[in-house]
């Protein structure tokens, strides 16, 4: 190799080197933090005492307009801090360890954001733990970065800017609606642990652009309005109610799939939604399907006006059910049918 090759490759590994120190301090310079889906109740915003409205700095930096900058205290890192997106009530909550009392009493967030409706502080104890509650005009997608300046950086977006498509999950029951009973079973516990199973399998999709609400993520009552306006409020493009059968009836086991007959949708009838459903769901498993039925009962499924059904996970008095819905293996299967079926739903309308 020469004098002038030698120099040559020296120049590209300092270029080289260079643009990777650049890189390095980029990606060092703001680290992403999970939002977690909390759908459930709402944050107790406290009394008086516990409780007081965030300072809002509305002088904006240059190239932030977009941001909502939350300051935090210097001894706060990423393993301090939990975010919670309670999109049912268009409220992100994010959660601080902190022990510094009353730094948001003096440190204001900074946001010109109009989608903001209010702020408030709630104190979690009395060494600075706290919960800032912001409360939003609208459903949103957020997404958040923590600054080498020491301030979270949260980004709003709408679901169809984000995500392709865009499905509500609406697990049956919860809370005091306990749904049908029979053999030991609730309902509302199958249709939960089935979503929460669902919601793993998507989480684990990444190769389909794909959203899932939920309308419960725990054992908390949802109202029928909150329900629908989920659907609303996303944009949803299918709608899947999770529940169980109660035939009191040892025979009668097996998924069932129903659908609102009254009316027509042009992309994908509420009949052919529930077909596809119950053979994404059949293809892969080795379980008892019943069919699919019109809905008989006055529900959500009559309110919504996308593709929906209602898939019944078993019978909760059926003698051979009794074991299927206390299986985790079964259910875990089931929720992978049901995803398989969306996906297949959506090659369907495309």
């Amino acid at each position: 190799m020469t004098d002038e090759e030698m120099k040559k490759v020296a120049i590209k590994a300092s270029v080289f080197a260079a643009v990777s120190i650049v890189l390095m301090l980029q990606r060092s310079a703001t680290k992403h933090i999970m939002i977690t889906d909390a759908a459930g109740a709402p944050v107790d915003r406290g009394k008086s005492d516990s409780a007081y409205t965030l300072l809002i700095d509305d002088d904006v930096p240059k190239g932030k307009e977009d941001a909502l900058i939350i300051p935090l205290p210097k001894s706060v890192s990423s393993d301090n801090i939990v975010l919670e997106d309670r999109y049912i009530d268009h409220e992100l909550s994010i959660y601080i360890d902190s022990r510094e009392e009353g730094f948001y009493l003096d440190n204001p967030v900074v946001t010109s954001l109009p989608l903001l409706e209010s702020a408030v502080c709630i104190n979690e104890n009395d060494t600075g733990s706290v919960c800032l509650d912001f409360k939003l005009d609208d459903l949103y997608v957020n997404e958040s970065a923590l600054t080498e300046n020491s301030t979270i950086e949260v980004r709003f977006f709408k679901p169809k800017d984000k995500f392709e498509h865009v499905v509500v999950v609406d697990p049956a029951g919860g809370g005091k609606d306990t749904g049908d009973l029979g053999n030991g079973y609730s309902e509302k516990d199958v249709a939960l642990d089935t979503a929460l199973l669902l919601k793993t399998a998507a989480d684990k999709d990444t190769e389909h652009n794909i959203k899932l609400y939920f309308t419960r993520l725990s054992d908390m009552d949802t109202s029928l309005e909150k329900r629908k306006a989920l659907i609303e409020d996303s944009g949803a493009d299918l709608f899947v109610e999770l529940s169980c059968d109660g035939v009191q009836d040892e025979a009668y086991n097996g998924m069932a799939i129903y659908y609102n007959d009254k009316f027509f949708l042009r992309r994908l009838s509420n009949a052919e939604f529930a077909d596809v459903l119950l053979q994404g769901y059949a293809s892969g498993n080795a379980l008892e399907v019943l069919g699919v039925f019109p809905e008989k009962e006055d529900g959500i499924l009559g309110l919504c006006p996308v593709p929906a059904a209602r898939i019944s996970l078993g019978n909760v008095y059926g003698q051979q059910d009794k074991d299927r819905l206390s299986d985790e293996s079964y259910k875990s299967k089931a929720a992978e049918g049901i995803y398989d079926g969306i996906l297949e739903a959506f090659e369907v309308m495309e």
